[in-house]
């Protein structure tokens, strides 16, 4: 089965999981982002982000970036925005990390994060496995671990749900990329309220629409990635046919053994 069914049939299972989980925890992921920069979120504590030649952080990989709002859609990149990179390989001993700060303390049960950035997926430098923990005491925690989670190589919004927390401060580690050996990077990351309510149809409704909403990013991705091939299929340089050469090759021997029978 092709790499992209996989990725289609986990996100349904995904999805399907959340829905069953739901009829147990009358709670609903709210729609407001709050951890944007836009909505009072910040990002007060960080491990690193690339720097240039002099040692000067590049503002178009900033770590601020996680939280602007601004993603790298097919072949779209904002100028200002690549998305947020690192340089050194995150291990699980070493993590590349960030703690974000919501206006307030909030009732949380929700994060998105965006893989995507400027850097192609087939680099390996793109997050891979993460570690989400919250605290309500201060940026340094300590920290309760709400789960580890495994994004998906591919650029679409991830959505990773668990049981509501209290938080005010988030701390996200990387514990590993795809394969570089370089550094690692993500677009964005997301936080989102868990809204109490007894109405079992409005939570399956509004995980329904978060499925949708990924798969068509999927099928956006998919076409763009299918788009590319076809263009590097079309403008590659024809091989040079091989039958000279291996014709020359028999000339060259005949006329060895020939001269070998003289």
């Amino acid at each position: 089965m092709s790499s992209a069914k996989w990725t289609i049939l986990i996100v349904i299972a995904a999805a399907l999981t959340v829905n069953a989980t739901a009829f147990a925890a009358p709670t609903v992921a709210g729609t407001t982002n709050l951890v944007a920069a836009e909505n009072g979120g910040k990002i007060v504590k960080f491990s690193g982000q690339a720097v240039d030649e002099n040692g000067q952080p590049i503002p178009q990989w900033a770590v601020t970036n996680l939280i602007d709002g601004k993603h790298v859609v097919g072949s779209h990149t904002p100028e200002d925005s690549y998305g947020w990179s690192t340089q050194g390989v995150p291990t699980p001993q070493d993590p590349a990390w960030v703690v974000f700060k919501l206006p307030e303390q909030r009732l949380i049960s929700r994060v998105v994060i965006d893989p995507t950035t400027d850097d192609p997926e087939w680099l390996g430098r793109w997050v891979k496995n993460v570690r989400i923990s919250v605290s309500t005491e201060g940026v340094d925690g300590p920290y309760k671990t709400v789960g580890t989670y495994v994004v998906v190589r591919q650029g679409i919004k991830q959505t990773f749900d668990f049981t509501p927390v209290e938080a005010e401060w988030i701390r996200l580690e990387i514990t590993s990329n795809w394969g570089s050996d370089y550094g690692v990077g993500m677009g964005e990351f997301e936080v989102y309220e868990a809204i109490v309510g007894d109405d079992v149809l409005d939570q399956l409704i509004s995980r329904m629409d978060t499925l949708l909403t990924e798969l068509k990013r999927y099928r956006d991705s998919q076409r763009y990635q299918q788009v590319q091939q076809n263009t590097e299929e079309v403008t590659a340089q024809p091989e040079v046919p091989a039958e000279d050469g291996n014709a020359n090759a028999d000339d060259a021997n005949t006329n060895a053994e020939g001269g070998g029978e003289q």
